[in-house]
């Protein structure tokens, strides 16, 4: 269906997971990385539910909730409290979640995203408010075999940060843009890896579909299980189709979960969705009341660093084209361009951006490098040859460059003289008029120099020696 003959329009909020990367479980003191651990083996009686054992909050947990709270322009709660999110699963051994539901780190935020869209030209933009952010405890983790379902509990007690925003996304495209962004964020922030095949970044997605004009929300459907930001798109898009056929056709949707099947690509349908009522929250008798005081959030809020939409924004200041700063905050490498071309106005963007992918030694280097390219001229090619010298003999470029460069006029001039001998034809089209073959005879001293000759004074020598 084409977009300007739609009917209906998708409404889409998101309640994701973010584990943290703190050196601890969020109420004990087992390591935090159980990812190479066998089964069962980071645990204590504690993270394993066992009856009589008393949890003790992470500090370090909650300082990086704030952070992350702040930074999605949350308002952070004075008064953070824990409660008890009671349901039965068989990798949960206490029966019960600790979490917070009362009194959270932080609500009411907002996060502006700009990306690229598929087509890899076209800008967009759009906000999506947050509704809260909170902490809690993971479960285990069930691994289904071919006998029956094991129970690995190394992931209980692992501390999450939970964010759920408001229903402000229209299209699967945004939920994987705003997705995406969130990934940079709490990456920038050093607070997790985000890694998601790795169920270190976790999303569900609550999906409408109402008749657009409407401001009646339609049913609202969860969808589960999606791994990756492709599956993410794929998934939604898939159940934005489904619920439009449906509500085509006159049918009724009904409120459930789903998960998505990557084998079918298609959505699932597993239970009828809980309530918060089912989970009967009560406040957690075990931990006490935490008070954070305004000058520690105030210090929180002026200690964070620059954040990916800042980062991007000051690349493009800088002159870059904005796919290319997609690109190399994508790398990983805007933070570095962007403190490189702060600090120094004598260097280059656009071959910054270049080279900052390739690997050297020191900052320093990779500085004086892209200085040393463009003060020379240095040709593509005799730029790679410095590269692989300054590999190679472990040396800053500027007591390498000499090895590359042909800059001396009296060496250049007598190279030039053979280049002119050897191409006479050439020559005698330049006298008749034709000083296109300039080029040429150009591109004939840098093939006979390797590469070497300095361009600009090559031209320089073949219009002075062929106007004589």
């Amino acid at each position: 269906m084409e977009e300007a003959d739609a009917k209906y329009e998708a409404v889409i909020g998101l309640e994701i997971h973010v584990q943290l990367r703190t050196v601890s479980k969020m109420f004990c003191r087992c390591d935090n990385d159980s990812d190479k651990a066998r089964p069962n083996t980071n645990v204590c009686p504690v993270c394993m539910g066992y009856p009589g054992t008393l949890p003790v909050t992470n500090e370090q947990a909650i300082d990086w909730g704030i952070k992350t709270a702040l930074a999605l322009g949350c308002a952070v709660n004075p008064l953070q409290r824990f409660d008890r999110k009671n349901y039965f699963y068989p990798d949960l051994p206490k029966g019960y979640q600790i979490s917070q539901f009362f009194y959270p780190v932080g609500e009411k935020g907002n996060v502006d995203v700009d990306y690229l869209a598929s087509d890899r030209k076209t800008r967009k933009e759009f906000s999506v408010g947050i509704t809260r952010l909170h902490l809690e405890e993971d479960a285990g983790k069930l691994i289904h075999t071919q006998d029956g379902t094991l129970v690995d509990l190394n992931r209980c007690g692992t501390p999450l940060i939970e964010i759920v925003t408001e229903p402000d996304i229209k299209s699967p495209e945004e939920a994987k843009a705003f997705m995406q962004e969130l990934q940079r964020m709490v990456r920038s922030l050093g607070v997790s890896m985000a890694d998601m095949e790795k169920g270190h970044l976790r999303v569900d997605a609550n999906v409408s579909v109402r008749p657009i004009g409407q401001d009646v929300l339609g049913a609202k459907v969860e969808v589960k299980n999606m791994n990756s930001f492709k599956f993410m798109e794929m998934a939604l898009k898939f159940e934005v189709e489904r619920q439009t056929a449906m509500l085509e056709k006159g049918e009724v949707i009904e409120q459930e979960t789903r998960g998505w099947d990557e084998k079918t690509n298609s959505t699932v349908s597993q239970r009828t969705k809980e309530g918060s009522v089912d989970y009967r929250y009560f406040p957690e008798p075990d931990l006490p009341p935490i008070y954070i005081d305004q000058d520690k959030i105030d210090g929180t809020k002026n200690q964070l660093a620059a954040l990916p939409a800042e980062l991007r924004s000051r690349g493009e200041a800088s002159g870059l084209p904005y796919a290319r700063v997609v690109e190399l905050q994508d790398l990983g490498k805007m933070s570095e361009f962007v403190q490189l071309t702060t600090d120094y106005n004598d260097i280059d963007p656009v071959l910054l951006a270049n080279w900052i992918t390739k690997d050297f030694a020191s900052t320093k280097d990779l500085r004086e490098f892209v200085i040393i390219v463009k003060l020379e001229g240095l040709s593509n090619a005799a730029a790679q040859k410095l590269y692989a010298l300054m590999q190679t003999k472990k040396l800053p470029p500027q007591d390498l460059v000499g090895q590359i460069q042909m800059a001396d006029k009296d060496e250049l001039t007598g190279l030039v003289k053979q280049v002119l001998a050897e191409n006479a034809d050439a020559v005698a089209k330049f006298k008749a008029g034709n000083t296109q073959v300039l080029a040429y005879l150009t591109g004939q001293v840098m093939k006979k120099s390797g590469g070497r000759a300095e361009p600009a004074l090559a031209q320089q020598i073949l219009q002075s020696l062929l106007t004589d």
